[in-house]
């Protein structure tokens, strides 16, 4: 129930903006019109944040190795009680080997190296998919490790292809066939999957591609149809073009697990930088419109939005290059504010990437505020574009959403506070002037109250999946020089591009620098240019066939 310091600062709002904002019982209304707020402005429920279309689910900090195994075990075809724990067979490995003390002490390190990362806290890999269908992760103290940072449903939702209006199937197939094929296997690698499965609930399951699909393919097609369709198809399509890619790639069974790793870390982290640079922009625009300001620098609107598609369309996005690197060298190298890799990182992953949950709760709720002033399916489907495009030409709009905006900042700031702000401190919230609309009100408040919880759906994410100090595998993009993060690309991360890029062709060094750009990545200078054309070639990806730069070709050896 609304207290009366928030009725008080309604009325405030009122005689501000000229607008009425009333609270009847739980619902806020605008000139009369009822505002369909989220049942709760706290919390991280995915109605709140408006991720249909850009993710499944709101996504925290976890293990990226779990990425894949959730992956599998959802498309277990039976269910036939508790799975196993993975910290029991690690505990109890060498005993099970049963191959001698000395054998069995040997062949348990071995295998430990090959089935399990390499964490302080070790986690079961899915190097086959018999052991996701029958184990689970759990903590130091043996109890189920119950969150995720996504669930299996990523890489459905990741396949989804817009021109079908489903998941695309095969590569959901083939990447399951790969990850249940025992070809690869060694003797040692069937003595470890003997003893591991011996008293499994499902030994002889395996992933069924329909069992994982039908799990989340409804559900997927109705939160597409509502917000318009996916965010970026185009890198969507990316994304099953480079699985395919890589499940089509000649590598042993360890090495196909971690590029498929990954692959699915890459296309995450890069999805999460656009949305916080596309999303963050359109909101930095419709603020502007809100209060009559010039639009700051950086809101260039996204090709994809208009339709645009393939790899010029990512090419052309607002992300495309902003994720400046210098290539790893292996020994440590100073790094400053001057350099593109560190100024890269400041502006995109600690400002952009950081207001990603405010800048998307905020976009669901000034949306709900357009749509009860009748913004119609724009509203519905939150297009902050079009929310700037209505407040830039319609002076009527600008001022009832600004009002409705206030009222949401304050109704949010007493809930964050469960009803104990004092009238002064929701009339601050509430607070509107020439540059300072209804819209930016809301903003603030938002950023305010999640200042302790930003990163954890944001850089911590992408932190477990691509800061070299979190990975256990190999593949980084982020690295720390004390505490300053900046963009640094390994040579595991530059080998599995070039082979996404390039596919089997030989490509000039500017077309696969162009291509760099359609995962946000470019070289953070000229020089750097320079030092990675040079690295290309140490590690037999480059071949010079002159000087001249047009005469540099890179291919996948």
């Amino acid at each position: 129930m609304a207290t009366n310091n928030v009725s008080s600062a309604l009325v405030a709002i009122t005689a501000a903006t000229g607008v009425q904002v009333t609270l009847d019982g739980e619902t806020l209304k605008v000139d009369g019109r009822p505002v369909p707020l989220p049942g709760k402005l706290t919390g991280e429920r995915a109605d709140l944040f408006g991720i249909e279309g850009l993710l499944p689910t709101v996504p925290r900090a976890d293990d990226r190795d779990k990425l894949l195994w959730r992956v599998i075990a959802e498309a277990s075809p039976l269910n036939e009680g508790e799975p196993l724990k993975d910290r029991v067979l690690e505990a109890d490995l060498t005993e099970r080997l049963g191959l001698g003390a000395e054998a069995s002490r040997a062949a348990a390190a071995a295998l430990m190296d090959r089935f399990f990362n390499r964490k302080p806290l070790r986690a079961l890999l899915p190097v086959h998919a018999s052991l996701p269908l029958n184990y689970g992760h759990t903590s130091r103290a043996g109890k189920w490790s119950r969150y995720r940072m996504f669930n299996g449903g990523i890489v459905p939702f990741l396949l989804w292809d817009a021109s079908e209006g489903k998941v695309a199937a095969e590569p959901v197939e083939e990447l399951l066939s790969v990850t249940a094929d025992s070809d690869q296997l060694t003797s040692l690698d069937r003595r470890f999957l003997d003893v591991a499965l011996r008293d499994a609930p499902a030994r002889e399951a395996v992933p069924d591609a329909a069992m994982l699909i039908n799990r989340y393919e409804d559900e997927f097609k109705g939160d597409l149809e509502r917000v318009g369709g996916a965010f970026c198809q185009p890198s969507l399509d990316l994304f099953r073009r480079d699985l395919q890619t890589v499940l089509g790639t000649d590598l042993p069974r360890p090495d196909m697990i971690q590029w498929l790793t990954l692959l699915l870390s890459l296309h995450l982290t890069v999805r999460l930088y656009r949305i916080a640079v596309v999303k963050g922009g359109e909101l930095d625009a419709a603020v502007a419109a809100a209060g009559q300001l010039e639009a700051p620098a950086g809101t260039g609107h996204c090709p994809c939005s208009s339709g645009g598609e393939g790899m010029e369309c990512l090419q052309a996005c607002p992300l495309a290059g902003l994720l400046r690197f210098r290539t790893g060298s292996g020994r440590y190298r100073p790094v400053s504010t001057r350099d593109g890799c560190r100024s890269a990182y400041i502006e995109v992953d600690q400002r952009r990437l950081l207001d990603m949950p405010a800048t998307l709760v905020t976009a669901t709720l000034a949306s709900r505020a357009w749509e009860a002033l009748g913004g119609g399916d724009a509203a519905r489907r939150r297009d902050l574009s079009a929310l700037a495009t209505a407040l830039n030409t319609d002076p009527a709009l600008r001022r009832a959403h600004g009002a409705a905006c206030a009222a949401i900042a304050v109704l949010h700031h007493d809930a964050w506070h469960k009803g104990t702000p004092t009238l002064d401190e929701l009339e601050s919230v509430a607070r509107t002037g020439a540059n300072r609309p209804g819209l930016h009100a809301l903003r603030d408040d938002v950023r305010k109250m999640r200042r302790r919880d930003l990163r954890h759906q944001s850089r911590d994410i992408v932190n477990q999946l691509m800061l070299d100090a979190n990975v256990a595998g190999p593949g980084a993009l982020i690295t720390r020089n004390g505490t300053h993060g900046f963009y640094e690309i390994d040579e595991q991360l530059l080998v599995m591009l070039v082979r996404l890029i390039c596919q089997d062709r030989q490509l000039p060094y500017e077309a696969f620098l162009k291509g760099l750009r359609a995962y946000g990545l470019a070289p953070q200078d000229d020089q750097e240019r320079e030092s990675l054309a040079d690295a290309l070639e140490r590690l037999g990806l480059l071949a010079r066939y002159s000087d001249a730069g047009e005469a540099s070709f890179v291919h996948y050896a």
